[in-house]
């Protein structure tokens, strides 16, 4: 029998990934890109390595518009756990970001004004002051109160 040689990356992805059986994440040893998530090369063609594990392990995607999603909520931190990984659209993965805490939404963005308590007073004040007399309270536009009072900014807070 003749055994396949594979670089450091691909023999860690075939005989250290693809074996590996615990529900705990498995981190990538080797190099990462700026936001965390393991890379490797193939034939020439760079994957996120958590990627190129999906579609060994899953197949292919089911659509062009459907990503190697981590249901661990660890992919920043270069999981590659096979067990953790699966085909997810955009949305059904920025869902998974949100309920794992992941989000940059409210007051985690960078560029936020408020926060979620002042968001709660914004929405409590609706009925007793205008917009624009809220808007002035806390700094911010009145199309930002707006936005909030129609819940198309900080929809999550009721």
């Amino acid at each position: 029998m003749i055994k396949k040689r594979y670089s450091a990356r691909r023999f860690f992805v075939h005989e250290v990934a693809i074996k590996h059986q615990s529900d705990e994440c498995l981190l990538w040893p080797y190099g990462k890109d700026s936001k965390g998530y393991g890379q490797i090369t193939i034939n020439g063609k760079n994957f996120g390595a958590h990627r190129y594990i999906c579609l060994v392990v899953h197949g292919e995607p089911p659509t062009e518009k459907h990503h190697a999603s981590h249901s661990c909520g660890n992919g920043h931190l270069g999981c590659v756990n096979p067990n953790h990984l699966g085909w997810k659209t955009n949305l059904e993965n920025i869902q998974d970001m949100v309920a794992h805490g992941r989000s940059t939404r409210g007051e985690k963005h960078a560029n936020a004004k408020l926060t979620e308590q002042q968001v709660n007073e914004i929405i409590l004040l609706k009925s007793i002051k205008t917009q624009p007399e809220i808007a002035k309270q806390f700094g911010v536009s009145r199309s930002t109160i707006g936005m909030i009072h129609s819940g198309r900014n900080w929809s999550w807070i009721e």
